[in-house]
């Protein structure tokens, strides 16, 4: 017997129902094991590990009600899950992409580009080790959930080996000796002495000029001559001095860190000095 047209497309069409039936069942199993994974997950606080079975269970072929609890959760994990961002410099302070980086023992970066990696909340061991010569740092860090893009830097100048004693004792600055200070002093007064009489000798001779010049008396003019004694005297007492000081006082002032200090000094004088970045040392580094 012939059947007419719609009989046909109605027997197709029943026959797609009940084989769509079991395919539409077993994909709500699949959508609400996904959601109870994920419940899991979070509970465990394994948030990246949560995100992708709640999006496993957000899919358009999962019930109304699973999608839109599931993608609500999607965003909520998206806020909670915590990323690092990493960082590796070499021994001059400059940023070194070629690092290989490990987290917990497993491979999460084979070169550093810049971006953040996902982490779960929770303590966990970064272990850095530099393409070039093989050298390792690895740091013990508590990520927080909610913490975002938080920069971790390995700063391999810590592996540098310290100056030696020797080294550090010739950089040291040294300071001045007391004698030359004295003998600062003493040049200091000399140079005082020197001006004082020699302008008290020209005053003195000044006034003899005018009032008794050239029958003064011999004590008058004694006087004159002792003060100009005294003067030259003082200024070479000053002279001499001043050559003491400064040959006591040239080792420090040559020094490294010595002259370092004085231009210090100097710049503080004239004014502020540039703000300089301050050394990162990695924790746990060993």
């Amino acid at each position: 017997m012939r059947l007419g047209l719609p009989a046909v497309v109605a027997s197709v069409a029943l026959a797609s129902t009940a084989s769509a039936a079991p395919a539409r069942g077993g994909a709500a199993k699949q959508c609400v094991a996904a959601h109870e994974e994920a419940q899991a997950l979070r509970t465990q606080k394994k948030l990246h590990a949560a995100r992708e079975r709640y999006v496993a269970c957000a899919r358009a072929e999962c019930p109304v009600v699973l999608q839109q609890e599931c993608a609500e959760q999607i965003e909520q994990m998206q806020d909670a899950a915590p990323t690092l961002a990493l960082e590796a410099l070499d021994d001059k302070g400059a940023s070194d992409p070629r690092v290989v980086v490990r987290l917990d023992g497993e491979l999460v970066a084979e070169r550093l580009t810049g971006a953040a990696i996902p982490v779960e909340p929770g303590e966990h061991v970064l272990r850095f080790e530099r393409a070039s010569d093989g050298k390792v740092l690895e740091q013990r860090v508590l990520v927080v959930e909610g913490e975002k893009n938080r920069k971790v830097v390995a700063d391999f100048q810590a592996l540098l080996a310290p100056p030696s004693p020797g080294a550090d004792d010739a950089r040291s600055p040294r300071s001045i000796p007391t004698l030359a200070w004295v003998a600062a002093g003493v040049a200091v007064a000399g140079a005082g002495s020197f001006a004082f009489f020699s302008l008290s000798g020209r005053g003195t001779e000044d006034d003899l000029a005018k009032r008794c010049a050239p029958a003064c008396a011999s004590e008058d003019v004694a006087s004159v001559k002792r003060d100009y004694l005294v003067a030259d005297v003082s200024l070479a007492v000053a002279v001499v001095a001043t050559a003491v000081a400064a040959v006591l006082a040239l080792p420090a002032l040559t020094s490294p860190r010595g002259a370092a200090a004085a231009h210090g000094a100097r710049r503080a004088r004239l004014g502020p000095t540039p703000w300089m970045p301050t050394v990162r040392l990695v924790e746990g580094a060993r």
